[in-house]
């Protein structure tokens, strides 16, 4: 059974013959389709996997590349992108994680349009959301994360935080545009109202302050391992990123596909209280 295969594709990893035969059997486009509507968010993410597999193996095999190319993409990308706003949280993360990953830089609008639909929303789902339109090259990036720092949810103004880690530096100097924006987003953060919030953006306001010092004093390698792991002392318990893969167990383990911003905020509340 076709449908069978594709689950069992799990013991089959980026074996090309064994991809090539599912998608070569008839039927294979809805097969693949119907898993990604299976309610079971463990389910349709095998046709996920598949997908990703596959598309990244296609680009060097022709004989996977043109059944993408001619039967599969036509139909599977509109399912992948109806699915951004299916109402299973996991279900979302999932092909937004999909369409990522296989380059689909014709989603960009549909994804850029989930953003502002889930901005105050799931903002668990804003690291992944904005890291795969970050590696699609999405445009105002800046305005992206301004928009989130402006939200009236500071669990919003959080995750910030955890996107500032998809930029990567070069240079510890205000001439890198990409050190300096993550310098200047966790300044600003620093003063947050939210005590949460201004703990983690000073630690890594410090940690950028400290890697600038570096550069500029020509720091000795000593000094700045002291001082690395003097600040290392500083990072606060609850992060975004912890408090977020807390909060992802929680759901699974309540067996919960979706959450109010109220249920996240008390998750959080009782986090802060067991401290």
């Amino acid at each position: 059974m076709l449908e069978t295969k594709i689950i069992q594709y799990l013991s089959h990893l980026e074996d090309s013959d064994y991809m090539a035969e599912v998608v070569t059997t008839p039927g294979a486009a809805e097969t693949l389709i119907k898993i990604l509507q299976d309610d079971d968010d463990e389910i349709m993410s095998y046709a996920g996997l598949f997908i990703r597999d596959f598309v990244l193996i296609c680009s060097r095999n022709e004989t996977c590349k043109i059944p993408w190319e001619t039967q599969l993409k036509p139909v599977i990308i509109p399912e992948l992108e109806r699915l951004i706003f299916a109402e299973n949280h996991f279900i979302r993360k999932q092909v937004i994680y999909t369409l990522g990953k296989i380059c689909s830089y014709d989603s960009i609008p549909i994804l850029v349009q989930a953003f502002y639909e889930y901005r105050e929303s799931d903002p668990i789902l804003l690291p992944r959301l904005l890291g795969e339109l970050f590696w699609l090259g999405v445009e105002n990036r800046l305005d992206i994360l301004e928009s989130m720092i402006n939200s009236q949810y500071y669990t919003t103004r959080w995750a910030v935080i955890n996107l500032l880690g998809e930029f990567i530096y070069h240079s510890q100097s205000e001439e890198d545009g990409t050190f300096s924006m993550k310098y200047n987003f966790s300044e600003k953060l620093r003063n947050d109202s939210n005590p949460l919030i201004k703990a983690e953006a000073e630690y890594e306001y410090q940690l950028l302050a400290l890697n600038h010092r570096k550069l500029q004093e020509n720091m000795a390698k000593s000094d700045y391992k002291k001082q690395r792991k003097d600040l290392k002392k500083l990072e606060p318990c609850l992060t975004f990123f912890r408090v977020s893969l807390q909060f992802s167990h929680y759901m699974v383990a309540n067996n919960l596909s979706t959450y109010t911003m109220q249920e996240l905020e008390t998750f959080i509340d009782n986090k802060t209280q067991q401290l």
